[in-house]
C-alpha cells in the first residue's frame, strides 16, 4: 500500500472522465501512471482552489487501449474506481483565508514559500506520514471563524 496527492482539476470543461469520490482518470503517460495500483490511499488537491478536498482508497484500475492514427499509435488511459471516499468539509485550505496549518507538517510544502513545493504532475507519491497528517487536519472540527481547531 503506498499513499498519493491527487491533482483533480473539476469537470468543467475537462477532457478527463472524472467523478469525484467514484472514478479518477488519467492517461498513461501522466508522470506516476505507473505507480498507482489497487488498496493504495490518496487524498484529492484541487489546483485552482488551493484546497485537499477528500480522500479515499484505490478499489481497482481499468486500462483502456484507443488507437489514436496511423502515426501515433495507442494512447493508454486509465480509470482509477475509488471505495471508502470521505470529502472534507469544509476542504482543507492551503492559501488565502483559514489557511490549514497542515501546509507546515507536509514535507514537500514546509519551508517552502507560499505553495512552491505543490506537485505539478497529477499523480505524486507521499509518505504515510505526510498522509496521516492530512488525515487528522481534515478530521479537526470547524471553529466559529471557519478554520479548523
Amino acid at each position: 500500500m503506498a499513499y498519493f496527492w491527487l491533482n483533480q482539476k473539476g469537470t468543467d470543461g475537462s477532457n478527463y472522465h472524472d467523478e469525484v469520490g467514484e472514478v479518477y482518470h488519467y492517461r498513461g503517460n501522466t508522470p506516476g501512471a505507473n505507480q498507482l495500483s489497487e488498496g493504495d490511499h490518496f487524498v484529492y488537491y484541487r489546483p485552482g482552489d488551493y484546497v485537499i478536498f477528500g480522500t479515499g482508497e484505490i478499489d481497482h484500475i481499468e486500462r483502456e487501449e484507443r488507437d489514436l492514427d496511423s502515426e501515433s499509435g495507442i494512447a493508454v488511459e486509465y480509470f482509477a474506481h475509488i471505495t471508502n471516499y470521505q470529502s472534507f468539509d469544509p476542504p482543507i485550505r492551503l492559501k488565502g483565508v483559514n489557511e490549514s496549518a497542515v501546509k507546515n507538517e507536509i514535507s514537500f510544502l514546509k519551508d517552502k514559500p507560499g505553495l512552491t513545493g505543490v506537485p505539478q504532475h497529477s499523480i505524486h507519491q507521499m509518505s504515510q506520514e505526510d498522509f496521516e497528517a492530512i488525515i487528522e487536519a481534515g478530521e479537526k472540527e470547524v471553529g466559529p471563524t471557519g478554520a479548523r481547531e
